[in-house]
């Protein structure tokens, strides 16, 4: 066994979880270290903080690759190898400089996280950050958790959870990330688009190729609006996984036990026995043919009009994507395009929209949109990573908040009204020197056509960056 697959294998060991967030530089490469051994990823990442990095693994031994660091950014502050850590702390502390269309914008910000070891399979696991912009946002890579859009300092509890594990079955309480769903670039169901949620959440392993993850959250605890989601993940062979997924946002006086009960169906309880609530059906699988290349894809159900005496169109969305790495060559790939239907993540009443704090709990390329992502990547010049994105997106006028209008019919055009265009090219560079220093600087430019659905309205919009992040 190669020391790659080594190295993902400790990413998903027992508990098969890690805590690179969607938009870490590094969370790229855990993919593509996916992609290029036998091991498959999880549908359910990311879980921060589980102490699943208990023994030496010679990760060192995989040249031209950053395997080492992400098993060290996704393990418990102060872990060692061999060792249980008890008592930890660690923290970041980010300055970046930018020019964003001729304007000079400056960020800086901090995080700080606490993780104690209580007993045998409990911990406590907390992180806070605080940061300050003067286009008031974060630094682009250190706390990617909130992007809050409050003026002033910006102090938020990125996580804070208590984990129990003990063999077969994990229970965690408290604020944790989320994200279901192989998508590289977005997730369709659940994704760490909007802030964690506040939630109950539990994981089964069933059997050796099933799983099983169940939670509930509150989306606004001041209007009684919650978020129950359950998922099985199925490994009917070594090279293929699949996920079923369902999810409901309601609003209700109390805590709804049918919605919580987490071996049932869902759907039917909705139809038949509760008022109009927003379901949603979800699948996705990764399929890897051979080592160094993999295809995956996922399908959202949120309205099926089978029985559709209005002539109502149906609310689907999905994403299908391709991913390639050659391992001698330290060289990635991947290609993604996504659809998401209007209406998609809407709903008739208000209160239901598939929403936490003005953020889409599903992907943020929202409704009424489709967009096409290439992304090519080296490693080997390592410490160095190199990634170049090119991306195409087309959006209609369609958005969460139009809600799901009674005259609404099949049959319009996709995208909807007057479509935006927007077309991006962007180089990142990320140097790691050290476990402590890392440098990133970027470069993009980004074309608008019918700005603001407006017909003729045309943005040109060149961007810099150089951040340095510092952890301790």
């Amino acid at each position: 066994m190669t020391a790659a697959v080594l190295a993902v294998g400790v990413l998903i060991g027992s508990v098969q979880q890690t805590g690179l967030p969607l938009r870490d530089p590094l969370n790229w490469w855990l993919y593509m270290m996916e992609t290029g051994t036998e091991v498959m990823l999880p549908g359910t990442l990311p879980l921060v903080g589980s102490p699943f990095l208990q023994q030496s693994m010679p990760y060192s031994g995989f040249p031209g690759s950053p395997a080492g660091l992400i098993i060290d950014r996704s393990a418990p502050p102060g872990w060692e190898r061999g060792g249980e850590t008890r008592l930890s702390a660690e923290g970041t502390v980010a300055c970046e400089i930018l020019n964003l269309d001729g304007e000079t914008e400056t960020r800086a910000g901090g995080t700080g996280r606490i993780y104690a070891s209580i007993l045998p399979g409990l911990f406590i696991d907390e992180r806070l950050s605080l940061w300050t912009g003067s286009d008031e946002l974060p630094p682009d890579y250190f706390s990617p958790f909130h992007q809050g859009s409050e003026k002033g300092r910006h102090l938020y509890v990125d996580w804070g959870y208590l984990r129990w594990s003990g063999g077969p079955v994990a229970v965690s309480f408290g604020r944790i990330p989320q994200r279901w769903g192989p998508g590289r670039f977005t997730q369709l169901l659940l994704s760490d688009n909007g802030p964690p949620l506040d939630m109950l959440r539990i994981e089964l392993r069933i059997l050796e190729d099933l799983e099983f993850t169940g939670l509930t959250a509150t989306v606004d605890s001041d209007s009684g609006t919650y978020l129950t989601a359950h998922r099985l993940d199925i490994t009917p062979t070594a090279n293929l996984r699949i996920g079923l997924s369902e999810s409901i946002l309601f609003k209700a006086g109390s805590l709804d036990f049918a919605y919580m009960n987490p071996v049932i169906p869902w759907y039917p309880v909705q139809w038949n026995e509760r008022d109009d609530d927003n379901a949603f059906i979800c699948l996705d699988a990764s399929w890897k043919p051979v080592p160094g290349l993999e295809t995956y894809g996922e399908f959202l159900i949120d309205d099926i009009q089978y029985e559709n005496d209005g002539n109502r169109p149906d609310k689907l969305g999905w994403t299908t994507g391709l991913s390639g790495f050659l391992k001698p060559l330290g060289l990635g790939a991947v290609i993604e395009y996504t659809r998401i239907d209007r209406y998609v993540y809407s709903q008739r009443r208000p209160c239901n929209f598939y929403l936490h704090r003005g953020e889409i709990i599903g992907s943020g390329l929202g409704p009424d949109a489709d967009r096409a992502t290439l992304s090519l990547g080296t490693a080997a010049a390592w410490p160095v990573l190199a990634e170049v994105t090119l991306e195409h997106t087309r959006h209609g006028e369609g958005t969460v908040q139009e809600g799901w209008p009674d005259s609404v019919a099949a049959g319009g055009k996709f995208p909807s009204g007057i479509v935006e265009h927007t077309s991006g090219v962007q180089i990142h560079l990320g140097w790691y020197p050290s476990d402590f220093l890392e440098v990133h600087g970027m470069a993009g430019n980004e074309w608008v056509r019918n700005r603001g659905h407006v017909t003729g309205e045309s943005d040109n919009r060149f961007d810099t960056s150089l951040e340095i992040i510092y952890r301790w």
